[in-house]
């Protein structure tokens, strides 16, 4: 019996229940495989397309194909027999892939975003425009004959888009894995991509509207539309939009319907959920009847489902996981089951390489060249417009749209999609370690780099960390970090929730999201959980963001659970992802309704905590004692700065300073001092001459141009120095303080300045993590203070990093007159402290 006919006999279903069998075991081969090599693949980098593809590859044709022939079973090939099969599957995932894109991510660094995007694509617009002819006779050198310049065109459009696409879902994965969600380079990155994503998307969608078809003589094959005027075709494409159009209103409108049935609650049921999915694809189904992709039909539906609401939660918490581990594989798996490696014409394995090599050059090129030429232009880092060149070059979406446009149209042959695709491997396959490679060499830098406010300068980023335990310390926190902003300063905000992880409540972890079949006691109970907490923080996040509407503080939220023991991990771990140059922790007391500061639930785990956190953070750390620090708007803050001497003095004027550049804050400046008698018969120290330094720049910059005052208060002793604090508080509604003692202490001076401050009824050290000013102000005893207490420790490794360069300085004097050995690096710390990028 002749293949035809058995090809027959299977379409008539002679064979079914074995086509069955084997697309099942195709899919399961291809969900196994894609999972091996992302355990291996991941290790390197990698993001999961590379092995959904990967595995495609080994069940299609070229490997698989070889041992099994399935046109005995009716199939042409793996690849269109998966694709077949997981269509309706495919347009659930187009839909999800438009519904992760958040057009609102790109409100935050819109302007640059979209200049990176646009300086990228230019480049690689460019590259492709020169290059594409190229291309085109590279790979069908035996089209001369048979040439015609429409082919040529349609391959050109299709080769820009293939170089200047940006795959914003792999990119999010890559992001992710690298810790680089909420540090600006990540937020650039995915801001960049989505504006990149989109334009692609949206020109793909445009030339699937009419697309021409091509025979094989390589001439345009007669369209329903080819012999039509221009402005036929212009009202066929406002047709397809109109049509499209009302598809994604009547989801929009069923969309927002199921969220105001469902008003109040977290999420909908299974029923509404699996009508709204009916829904999308019936309303795909019917665009394409109507001469539209249905995929992309789905995308665009996706894009324009409202965030907000019980159902777009639902949506993204059910369909995450079998999307991206079952779905997404089988998609991409169909797409490398097409390709056949043995067939690619008469290339031999070197002329194929040199066309992946080719390809890959121009695609890099434009992408990362572009990137780094605009970052630069942007004052970026070079290794930071670098990761975002690498990062933006990734491929895997829009790109195999525009392949598989391509191969529908005739446009290229199977040797030009088999270049692209492994041309978009390899882009993809480069980015991860790349980055990675130049985060861990950022990420060392940072580590051992000094991180002080006192070497910040006014105009520069501040970058701020404040932690929270739960929603009532983050009107205070936010204040405090809207203050910080100035008038023109920027400032990035990003808040960490601190959740306690307690074993009674062990089990909200695993039902944080599955609450919305609970009866009313166990709703009840899970008002008191994990989500419950979350949720109070994000409302508060949210009030805060939007009550001055004119201009919004934008805030970056995330979540550690954790016990207290180990939760300083988690701060570091945040000061590190944030790239902090300050770390803000609440005091483990809270005020009472009559004013007087109470240790509440967990207090004493919290209070370790905190002095934890002074003792292991990489950056400057501040306590906030809070005394209902009033809100930004309508309302003016007098700061007061208190300097005795030190360090941490220092950072807590150098702080003071930074606030008074905000038009609602008056910042004051009170210098206490020994008196002069006292101060001559004292040598004074290096510590003390910085102090004169430094304070002596406060004046010039700050006090004689009016924009802080200052004050110098003579003191001989701890008692003076108490009474002189009693008669400056009273006013003032934020007092910034310096901790003092151990490294930072100030000396000899400061020691005399706060020497039998025992006056009041207070226990010797009672919170040392405060300091002996810090403790003062904080207690409840000290009368007439109603103001809020910023405790500051400036960074641990910068003085003694300072106290090393100082001491390798002396020895290196004295190495000149005579011998000498090195001195060791502070904390054993390796040669990597070389890398610091200290001015």
């Amino acid at each position: 019996m002749e293949s035809g006919v058995e090809c027959a006999d299977v379409v008539h279903g002679d064979y079914f229940m074995g086509g069955m069998m084997v697309i099942n075991g195709l899919m399961a081969l291809v969900l196994l495989l894609s999972g091996l090599f992302h355990s291996l693949l991941r290790r390197l980098g990698q993001p999961s397309i590379i092995s959904h593809i990967l595995a495609g590859v080994v069940v299609g044709p070229t490997f698989l194909g070889r041992a099994v022939d399935l046109r005995r079973l009716g199939m042409h090939n793996a690849g269109s027999a998966l694709g077949d099969t997981i269509y309706y599957l495919r347009i659930v995932f187009m839909f999800f892939l438009g519904l992760e894109m958040d057009l609102r991510y790109l409100r935050h660094n819109l302007r640059r975003s979209l200049l990176l995007a646009c300086g990228g694509s230019a480049i690689s617009f460019l590259l492709a425009v020169a290059a594409g002819p190229f291309f085109y006779g590279m790979l069908h050198p035996s089209s001369a004959a048979t040439f015609h310049p429409q082919k040529l065109y349609a391959s050109t459009a299709l080769f820009i888009l293939v170089l200047t696409s940006t795959a914003s879902p792999v990119l999010i994965r890559i992001v992710t894995e690298l810790k680089l969600t909420t540090s600006e380079t990540g937020q650039l990155a995915i801001g960049a991509a989505f504006a990149t994503d989109i334009a692609s998307l949206t020109a793909i969608s445009m030339m699937v509207v009419n697309p021409t078809i091509f025979g094989h003589d390589g001439k345009p094959l007669p369209s329903r539309s080819s012999s039509s005027s221009c402005s036929t075709q212009f009202l066929l494409f406002l047709w397809m939009a109109l049509v499209v159009c009302v598809a994604v209103g009547v989801a929009v409108r069923a969309a927002r319907l199921i969220n105001r049935m469902k008003r109040g609650r977290q999420y909908v049921s299974k029923y509404e959920l699996l009508g709204m999915l009916l829904l999308i694809v019936g309303l795909s189904l019917a665009v394409q009847f109507m001469g539209y992709s249905a995929s992309m039909a789905a995308f665009l539906i996706g894009l324009a489902v409202p965030r907000e609401g019980p159902l777009a939660r639902t949506l993204v918490d059910r369909l995450t996981y079998p999307v991206h581990q079952m779905v997404m594989p089988l998609c991409f798996g169909a797409i490398g089951a097409r390709l056949d490696f043995a067939e690619i014409g008469r290339f031999t394995a070197t002329q194929f390489a040199f066309a992946v090599a080719f390809t890959t050059a121009v695609s890099s090129a434009g992408k990362v060249g572009g990137t780094v030429l605009v970052g630069r232009w942007l004052g970026m880092s070079a290794r930071e417009a670098l990761v975002l060149g690498f990062l933006l070059n990734v491929k895997g979406y829009s790109d195999i749209l525009a392949i598989n446009l391509a191969d529908k149209s005739n446009v290229w042959g199977d040797t030009a999609q088999v270049v692209l695709v492994v041309a978009s491997i390899v882009n993809t396959f480069m980015a991860g370690p790349a980055s990675a490679a130049i985060v861990r060499q950022q990420r060392r830098a940072f580590k051992y780099r000094s991180h002080c406010l006192q070497e910040l300068r006014v105009e520069q980023e501040l970058r701020v960390l404040v932690c929270v335990h739960g929603a009532g310390g983050v009107q205070a926190m936010l204040t405090l970090a809207e203050l910080s902003k100035g008038s023109s300063a920027p400032v990035a905000v990003y808040l960490l929730h601190l959740v306690e992880l307690q074993t009674a409540r062990k089990y909200a972890i695993t039902h944080l999201y599955n609450n919305q079949s609970l009866d009313s006691k166990e709703e009840e109970d899970a008002r008191w959980g994990y989500s419950w907490e979350m949720e109070q923080v994000t409302a508060a996040v949210h009030a805060f963001s939007t009550y001055d509407a004119a201009v919004p503080l934008p805030v970056r939220q995330m979540t550690a659970i954790s016990s207290l023991a180990s939760m300083d991990e988690d701060v570091r771990n945040g000061v590190e992802d944030a790239r902090a140059s300050l770390v803000i922790v609440p005091f483990h007391k809270e005020q009472r309704y009559d004013g007087r500061m109470v240790s509440r639930r967990g207090g004493d785990g919290r209070r370790q905590l905190n002095q934890r956190i002074l003792q292991r953070a990489r950056c400057t750390v501040g306590i906030l004692v809070e005394r209902r620090l009033p809100s930004i708007p309508g309302i003016s803050h007098q700061v007061v700065a208190v300097f005795l001497s030190g360090a941490d003095d220092r950072e807590a004027v150098a702080y003071a300073t930074r606030l008074s550049a905000h038009p609602s804050v008056s910042v004051s400046v009170s210098r206490f001092m020994l008196p002069e008698e006292s101060r001559t018969s004292m040598r004074m120290s290096e510590e003390e001459a910085e102090d004169e330094e430094f304070m002596a720049e406060v004046r010039a910059r700050f006090v004689s141009p009016g924009q802080v005052t200052y004050t110098e208060r003579y003191v001989s002793n701890g008692v003076e120095t108490l009474e002189s604090l009693s008669s400056m508080v009273g006013e003032c509604s934020l007092l910034v303080v310096g901790r003092g003692g151990g490294e930072g202490g100030g000396g000899a001076a400061r020691n005399t300045m706060t020497r039998g401050m025992a006056g009041l009824e207070v226990e010797e050290e009672e919170c040392p993590e405060l300091g002996a000013i810090g403790e003062v102000l904080a207690s409840d005893d000290f009368l007439g203070c109603s103001a809020s207490v910023l405790v500051l420790q400036q960074h641990k490794l910068h003085r003694r990093m300072r106290t090393w360069k100082q001491k390798q300085h002396s020895q290196s004097s004295q190495s000149q007159h005579g011998g000498g050995r090195a001195l060791p690096l502070p904390d054993d710390e390796d040669d990597d402290i070389f890398d610091w990028n200290y001015d």
